[in-house]
């Protein structure tokens, strides 16, 4: 997810919940709404509430898909709503991933 247009605030709370998705289990993820239920087979959502409601869209895996995520998509929903073709994006994205897993890179937090 880009910082361009985030406040400080929004990139802390974004790195605070990207740090704390690692830590804990998939299920228990879901359990406790920081991962929305999947809005397609593979991709999910993260909560994040700053100034607006960020919805950075993640798959699990691809290569393990016990211990890894992969970010696919930075988002803010608006109204409840997704902007359009995001889920299309995510999807061709997380492919694009698959097809090419040299360009994957681990996450830094977000400055």
């Amino acid at each position: 997810m880009k910082r361009d247009g985030l406040s400080k605030r929004d990139r802390i709370i974004l790195n605070e919940k990207f740090r704390y998705l690692v830590q804990v289990d998939f299920s228990r993820a879901i359990k406790m709404h920081l991962l929305a239920d999947p809005i397609s087979k593979h991709i999910y959502k993260l909560r994040a509430k700053g100034s607006v409601q960020l919805r950075p869209m993640l798959c699990k895996g691809p290569i393990n898909n016990d211990t890894e995520y992969t970010l696919l998509l930075g988002a803010v929903e608006k109204g409840g709503k997704l902007p359009a073709g995001s889920e299309l994006q995510a999807e061709n994205n997380r492919q694009m991933v698959i097809q090419s897993l040299s360009r994957r890179q681990r996450h830094e937090p977000i400055t």
